[in-house]
């Protein structure tokens, strides 16, 4: 199955193509001298996380439409249950945006990478 494999791949921060090896250095995304230090390579199967120059510009695109999506459902759930003012509102989408920014930034990674790089059984040592 594609969509547990990705999921998977998120929530460890493990290479999309072997599950073991660690995508980002630190496992901490709140460490911010460091959220963004990435291996250059998985540790175990050797695949190489940057494809090319530039690749993880795409994943700004990801990290947008993760924000976007943040936004609708907390405008919606505001909109229905609590009708707070458009200040406070947007006070609380500012802070949460800033608050969830690295882990928008390491996901977004993440999930770029499994775009072009899917799970192969043959180099897991997982059962």
């Amino acid at each position: 199955m594609l969509i547990p494999e990705i999921f998977y791949s998120i929530f460890t921060n493990t290479c999309p193509k072997c599950h073991q090896g660690k995508v980002f250095t630190n496992p901490n995304p709140y460490d911010l001298a460091h959220f963004d230090h990435m291996e250059k390579t998985c540790s175990c199967c050797g695949n190489v996380y940057e494809k090319e120059p530039g690749f993880f510009y795409g994943a700004m695109y990801v990290s947008y439409a993760l924000m976007a999506g943040w936004f609708m459902v907390t405008w919606l759930i505001d909109s229905l249950l609590f009708h707070t003012d458009l200040l406070y509102f947007t006070i609380f989408i500012g802070i949460s945006v800033l608050v969830f920014a690295p882990l928008t930034f390491r996901v977004s990674r993440i999930l770029w990478m499994n775009f072009f790089t899917r799970f192969d059984k043959s180099y897991s040592k997982l059962p």
